[in-house]
């Protein structure tokens, strides 16, 4: 299992389109999105851990698209090449290297990922000043970003084995939209809730919960439809 594991990381990980596509994508969250903001539009006066939580909502919003789609042709990837029946002659067993293919590209896959949020953090903190974000961008990453890729991973082999790779990216991308960012005012949807792979309710519970009063303009005021709303949805509707 574990040469299984090494084997498929360093293959994924040195894969150039794994690079790019992650890249191009990250480049639109930069110029849509406050993630190139030095202080990240944060709260007035917060510590690194909100700001933390603010670069993983922003990630967590595009990245695990890529994340998805690019593990799709790898459960696949040995029967495509015929050499199955090679591996099965090998001591090892199915489930053993099961296991090892599943970490070994599910990590590999992960590392743009975590280079792009822990380089985030590392510039919040010599910006501002704070090393203590270093510490909760872990902490962040590990308790909320962790489990949703795990989650994302394991759907993402098991899919492509009953469609076939390029209609389960379709079918993959839109789910990801339907499920974990359309919200429930729009059309019934698993976003905002503890099925949601955005690792929300682990931010905003544990993590860093959002502050109680508005504070700056960081926080809208809040209409009669979104106060009826948060009976409904977890806190953070009127935050920017």
């Amino acid at each position: 299992m574990i040469a299984t594991l090494r084997y498929e990381f360093a293959m994924q990980v040195r894969r150039p389109s794994l690079w790019i596509v992650y890249a191009l994508v990250f480049a639109v969250l930069i110029v849509a999105l406050p993630f190139g903001s030095l202080d990240l539009n944060d709260y007035e006066g917060s510590v690194g851990r909100q700001a933390m939580s603010v670069a993983a909502q922003i990630l967590v919003s595009l990245l695990p698209i890529v994340y998805g789609c690019m593990l799709a042709d790898r459960p696949s990837r040995d029967r495509v090449l015929r050499v199955d029946g090679i591996l099965d002659a090998t001591p090892s067993g199915r489930t053993a290297r099961l296991i090892g293919k599943y970490a070994g590209v599910c990590a590999a896959t992960a590392v743009p990922f975590a280079v792009a949020y822990f380089g985030r953090a590392l510039l919040y903190a010599v910006v501002e000043g704070q090393p203590s974000a270093l510490g909760w961008a872990a902490l962040t990453f590990l308790a909320s970003i962790v489990p949703g890729l795990v989650f994302l991973g394991a759907l993402a082999f098991a899919g492509p084995l009953l469609l076939p790779p390029m209609v389960f990216r379709v079918l993959f991308v839109a789910y990801w939209f339907w499920g974990n960012l359309i919200p429930a005012a729009m059309m019934p949807t698993l976003s905002h809730t503890i099925f949601s792979a955005t690792g929300e309710y682990v931010r905003y519970g544990i993590v860093a919960p959002p502050p109680r009063a508005a504070s700056g303009p960081a926080r809208r005021p809040c209409s009669t439809s979104c106060a009826r709303s948060r009976l409904r949805s977890p806190p953070g509707c009127g935050s920017a």
